[in-house]
């Protein structure tokens, strides 16, 4: 073998082989190099990376180490071997040698930078942006880190700020891939698909066979009510990344919501045989037929490619699949295997509510304490916990739901512009009616025999919607001034001035319309504001009538214990809030009902 020496000139042409994806070449001349110079810490930087680049963890692992053994403060080579941990999932450990990079050579601005992406993506959003800060002041209007601030500024729905670094950023590289993407995700965020969509079309033209924007192209074509070329777009994805699954999903909604129920579920069938024994294909496959109450379909589709598995998903799907035929108790063994084998949330959850439809109200109260004490702010999970108390007897349920002082009733004053409030809601009813296009209601959504508006109303840019906006905005901003604190009660805990609108949409029932009790687990304040309700019966009395919300009682079929608590007959102009982990359902429009119950729901949450 030629002898080779450690020059500058041989570390930069192995350097680049290992970046050009040769590292199979450059390891055996690093090799050479190192029983040569075994304590060149170049050397051995070179080598781990060639060892990360062949994903030989043990030896990149090794290679690292040894370098920074010799030499302790080596910026770059802590900064690489953050980067190879961070790829294998180390997070913690990443985290050091970020920290200990900017230790060794504080002007380091890739270290900064790194470390700040590495918060970013770990949803440290306060800690990313002193870090990317940090970075931009070392390096002023690096587009990298311009964007990097402007992502940050997006996920804190910070919209303005995250469009002027977004801009800055491509005012020094105008075709800037990343910042053309991230403020393309802020128009769509802000129901602008027709900015948007510019955005991404360029983006396309600089990476075309990319499937995250193809996917937000597809979004933002359906945030314009584009249906058919939405359906398009999604089935061009598919065909080119078969388990882009979020393509799936969204795809047979569409269909769905459509009518178009032929076409539900075609997508998967078209998934070549080979990619099929992916296990995500069948959850989601199996999740989208059970939506769609098609359980006899599900029950096939799983059975034929996955009878012998002991998968705990699998296991899982089969629950799901016994609870849909109507066999509740026949489901628990099912989803204890599962949870026992896989205890992630959605599993969790759903052993939960199995063991409280088996009325097995302790188990099920100690396992959901347990899950709490991670997701603090889960609402699905102490409603869960609120209706073991209250099966229990136990008074921890009127701490959680103080008697239901908490559900309020308003009326909304007439926003600015309008002689009435007769004459805005005549208004907003015109602007909601003309939205609601589609046929069906959503999947795995509380309406039935209705109808829901996608994406998220309030930030519409129509005049007449930021005019109801500004409206609720000031009687949620009253509601929580009368808000007492408390540190630990799951409303109060989070009381704050600062809130933001997290989701709105509208829905229209007509007769037999109606919700199932639901809660909503990523809230904090939920409501119901009514547009326009069906003509008042004129027997109102005690007695339930159709369109009525109805507060307390869980959708599990528990006995007369889990009763009605709280009932409101709706006005046209009421706003009815209430804590998100409130079970909450409607009482269904009469059959023959003519009239329209026509709401503008969100939910609120810190900001």
């Amino acid at each position: 073998m030629k002898t080779i020496k450690a020059n500058p000139q041989t570390l930069s042409q192995l350097y680049q082989l290992i970046n050009s994806n040769q590292a199979a070449r450059a390891l055996p001349l690093l090799d050479q190099l190192a029983i040569r110079n075994p304590r060149d810490t170049n050397v051995l930087h070179l080598t781990a990376l060639a060892h990360a680049a062949m994903a030989d963890h043990q030896r990149a692992i090794a290679s690292f180490e040894r370098a920074l053994e010799i030499d302790f403060r080596q910026p770059e080579v802590h900064n690489n071997f953050a980067n190879f941990l961070k790829s294998t999932g180390d997070i913690a450990r990443a985290r050091q040698h970020y920290q200990h990079a900017t230790e060794s050579a504080p002007r380091f601005e890739d270290g900064w930078r790194n470390l700040a992406v590495l918060e970013y993506e770990q949803g440290n959003l306060e800690d990313a942006q002193r870090l990317a800060r940090k970075a931009d002041e070392l390096a002023p209007k690096r587009p990298a880190t311009l964007t990097l601030l402007g992502n940050i500024e997006r996920k804190r729905e910070h919209h303005d700020a995250a469009l002027g670094y977004f801009d800055s950023a491509l005012s020094v590289k105008p075709e800037h891939l990343t910042a053309l993407y991230g403020k393309a995700q802020v128009y769509s965020a802000l129901e602008q698909g027709e900015r948007a969509l510019p955005l991404l079309e360029k983006a396309l033209q600089l990476q075309p066979r990319s499937p995250e924007i193809r996917y937000s192209r597809a979004m933002a074509l359906l945030s314009q009510n584009q249906y058919s070329r939405a359906e398009e777009a999604l089935s061009e994805l598919l065909t080119d990344t078969p388990l882009y699954l979020d393509a799936h999903r969204t795809l047979n909604e569409i269909f769905w919501q459509q009518g178009k129920h032929s076409e539900f579920g075609q997508s998967y069938r078209k998934i070549p045989t080979q990619l099929r024994s992916d296990i995500r294909v069948a959850m989601a496959q199996v999740e989208d037929l059970l939506a769609a109450g098609r359980v006899g379909e599900a029950e096939q589709q799983l059975e034929a490619g996955w009878k012998s598995s002991d998968d705990p998903r699998i296991v899982f799907l089969r629950g799901r699949i016994t609870e849909a035929q109507g066999n509740s108790s026949d489901a628990l063994p099912f989803f204890e295997r599962a949870y026992t084998g896989f205890p992630e949330i959605s599993v969790a959850k759903q052993f939960f509510i199995s063991l409280i439809r088996a009325c097995q109200f302790e188990r099920a109260e100690s396992e959901i304490g347990r899950y709490l004490q991670q997701s603090p702010d889960d609402q699905l999970l102490w409603a869960l916990r609120g209706t073991c108390w209250k099966m229990l007897g136990d008074d921890r349920y009127r701490w959680l739901t103080r008697d239901n002082a908490f559900i309020q009733p308003f009326e909304i004053p007439t926003p600015r512009g309008f002689s009435s409030r007769t004459e805005f809601l005549a208004q907003l009813r015109e602007t909601l009616l003309s939205m609601h296009n589609l046929r069906a209601q959503p999947l795995n959504q509380s309406v039935r025999a209705g109808i829901q508006t996608p994406g998220r109303l309030l930030h519409k840019h129509d005049p007449v919607i930021q005019a109801l906006r500004n409206s609720l905005t000031e009687v949620v901003s009253s509601y929580i001034a009368g808000m007492p604190a408390e540190d630990d009660h799951p409303l109060m805990r989070r009381r704050s001035s600062q809130f933001r609108f997290s989701g709105s949409w509208s829905v229209l029932l007509r007769g037999s319309g109606h919700h199932v009790s639901h809660v909503h687990p990523q809230g904090w304040i939920s409501s119901a504001f009514y547009v326009s309700v069906p003509s008042a019966s004129e027997n109102r009395g005690s007695a339930l009538q159709g369109g009525d919300i109805v507060f307390g009682q869980s959708p599990y079929e528990l006995g007369d214990a889990d009763m009605v608590e709280e009932r409101i007959t709706p006005e046209a102009g009421m706003l009815v809030l209430f804590p998100s982990f409130t079970w909450h359902g409607t009482v269904p429009l009469p059959a023959t009902e003519k009239g329209e119950r026509l709401t503008a729901p969100f939910d609120a949450v810190p900001a």
